[in-house]
């Protein structure tokens, strides 16, 4: 698996999903303790982490938050964006 270069362009579920597990093993945490951290299932995080389309996007953000990461809005590429590891 590819290491993620930060910033990273989000532009599916799946790189979302992707940005999320990376971090939360470089954390060295597992699936159950950010589900306990967070109040959701270890299926939820899972389900996240492998891109599956949810409509729970409040619970991403408390993934997101968990986990330390800033989720950004921009109508223009960032500068030297090196984020897209495809």
């Amino acid at each position: 698996m590819n290491k993620i270069n930060y910033p990273y362009r989000v532009r599916l579920p799946g790189y979302l999903g992707k940005a999320i597990r990376d971090t939360r093993k470089n954390k060295d945490m597992t699936q159950k303790v950010l589900a306990d951290l967070t109040g959701t299932s270890v299926k939820f995080i899972s389900d996240v982490e492998r891109g599956k389309n949810t409509a729970q996007t409040d619970k991403v953000f408390d993934l997101l938050r968990a986990l330390g990461l800033i989720v950004y809005i921009a109508q223009n590429p960032l500068p030297e964006n090196k984020g897209d590891t495809r």
